[in-house]
């Protein structure tokens, strides 16, 4: 990093600055480019801990971001034969990104003691190329005193790209049990693409699966099974008959504050176990004030046209200091230096030893990036080329703290876990309903998010453009000789010569006879 110091090399610097830095992704108005629709999501270095918290937490706030409870009675009569909405939603709140586009969601209670169930379609235009769709029956919402409720979700991300294509599936299940705590149990499988985009999809694939009992308003514990399936390296199958390259049991002990875990790992590489039930991990960490850095594969690069990179160079950038920072690209991925820090808090750690500093690390120092690039920065490449950088997956480190902080809680046996026949009679419908007006719309103070509906949001019961059809069930709620779009692609279905509606093939993921392999952490009793 070189300090820029002679003023009229600042001074030049400046008045430059603005042609040197000109591409923006706002110049790429095509919004099906990948600098467009790659997808944004913040993950966390203690992943497996995390998996029954932070990624429920997610969906939660989508649904109630939606304001659902709203719309849920309006199907009182039989003349009522549908109730869809269009929402924009700003979800950096969520942790999913900041996305201008239109989703749907329809929420329904046949009476006011029933449970609520809410369908949320993410990707509704049929420009959009992913489509995600989640689904909630609720008959308790979550609360301080239990963050789980009582409920079920159900979530599937498509590649429209590859119809046949699932990247995600999550099923989570909250219910009392005899005693009144709660048991939360969740099994989800991702493809690889879903965290890091520089991979082939069908490249990687991740499974977890998670048993919880909690004490409402107190403290719980329960058991978190992880497995990576990545048959170039272990010389076995895919998910779920396959035998993972890497897996293992995280058991857990947690309360308001802190989180105690011991995590046991299996490895099975080129036909044979090596690592057997091997105690990797003790530790305690904080469940507050998380820090953040970007692992190399959590950023994209894209070019002028706002395509994925596919180079390999050395690039830089002059910060707000206007200090020239300097770094290395590999294709779609940024390389900053690394350095060893510490899980505490992010501080630096003054030692050279590899064995000491390992790259992945759940407790103890770690080796990661010196700093992040900011997002949305335009790099210029060692042969003048422009391009811009995406933080796609910022990764949060809840702090590791004293093992006194955790001296109340006990980590217990592994927990029998769902395995992937959890998954089975809950597909979801991609087809979505014929959707009406929007109905909630969080850019209304910056219409320049929202270039289709510039903040317009309409109330559900009424007429706006008094053609005889409600608003929530009018596409057009402003065109009195249009009401209908059943694929969402703006055109009316009365003069719409094609259907652009999305549909997904589950055969393609059911495996209803697959026995799937219980690695030696996955056993219940004392670990050894």
């Amino acid at each position: 990093m070189k300090s820029l110091s002679n003023p009229s090399v600042f001074l030049c610097l400046v008045l430059m600055s603005g042609g040197l830095n000109a591409l923006s992704r706002d110049d790429i108005s095509d919004k099906s480019k990948p600098v467009w629709s790659d997808f944004t999501a913040s993950l966390v270095y203690q992943y497996q801990v995390n998996i029954p918290f932070g990624q429920l937490n997610r969906y939660l706030c989508r649904f109630n971001k939606t304001e659902y409870q709203r719309f849920a009675n309006l199907q009182k009569t039989d003349e009522i034969a549908a109730h869809g909405y269009l929402v924009r939603l700003d979800l950096a709140e969520c942790d999913t990104g900041q996305e201008d586009y239109a989703h749907l969601v329809r929420a329904a209670q046949a009476t006011p003691d029933s449970p609520v169930i809410v369908e949320y379609w993410d990707g509704a235009l049929a420009s959009e190329r992913r489509l995600y769709v989640l689904r909630a029956e609720v008959s308790e919402e979550a609360s301080e005193a239990n963050p789980f409720g009582i409920m079920t979700l159900d979530a599937e991300l498509y590649g429209k790209d590859d119809p046949s294509k699932m990247l995600l599936r999550w099923r989570s299940e909250s219910s009392r049990l005899d005693d009144g705590s709660v048991q939360y149990k969740v099994v989800e499988w991702l493809d690889g693409f879903v965290i890091n985009q520089s991979q082939m999809i069908g490249f990687s694939e991740e499974y977890y699966s998670v048993n919880i009992v909690y004490s409402e308003g107190d403290s719980g514990y329960g058991t978190i099974i992880s497995k990576l399936f990545r048959p170039d390296i272990s010389s076995s199958g895919r998910y779920p008959e396959g035998i993972p390259a890497i897996s293992g049991a995280t058991n857990i002990a947690f309360n308001n504050d802190f989180v105690k875990f011991e995590y046991y790992q299996d490895t099975y590489f080129y036909g044979s176990q090596y690592d057997r039930k091997k105690l990797d991990t003790i530790s305690c960490i904080s469940r507050s004030n998380p820090w953040s850095y970007v692992p190399s594969w959590g950023y994209g690069v894209y070019d002028e046209s706002g395509e994925r990179n596919a180079e390999t160079f050395d690039a830089s950038y002059v910060d707000v200091e206007q200090n020239t920072v300097d770094f290395f690209v590999r294709g779609f991925n940024l390389i900053t230096p690394h350095i060893c820090r510490s899980l505490f808090d992010g501080s630096i750690v003054d030692t050279t030893d590899d064995a000491e500093c390992p790259v992945q690390a759940n407790s103890g120092p770690a080796t990661l990036p010196s700093f992040d690039v900011p997002d949305l920065t335009v790099i210029t490449s060692d042969s003048g080329q422009k391009y811009i950088v995406r933080q796609l997956k910022p990764r949060l480190v809840y702090p590791e703290v004293d093992m006194s902080n955790c001296a109340s809680l006990t980590v217990r046996d592994t927990l029998s876990v769902e395995n992937h026949t959890f998954f089975e009679g809950h597909n979801l419908d991609a087809a979505m309903p014929t959707a009406g007006a929007v109905m909630v719309n969080e850019f209304l103070d910056d219409k320049t998010r929202d270039p289709n509906y510039l903040g317009m949001s309409y109330l559900p019961l009424e007429d706006a453009d008094n053609d005889g059809v409600l608003d929530f069930k009018d596409a057009f709620p402003e065109d009195p000789s249009k009401s209908a779009d059943a694929d969402f692609d703006g055109i009316d279905d009365a003069e719409d010569t094609t259907s652009d509606r999305y549909i997904f093939d589950h055969n393609q993921f059911i495996v209803p006879n697959a026995v799937e392999h219980v690695t030696p952490s996955m056993q219940q009793g004392t670990q050894q």
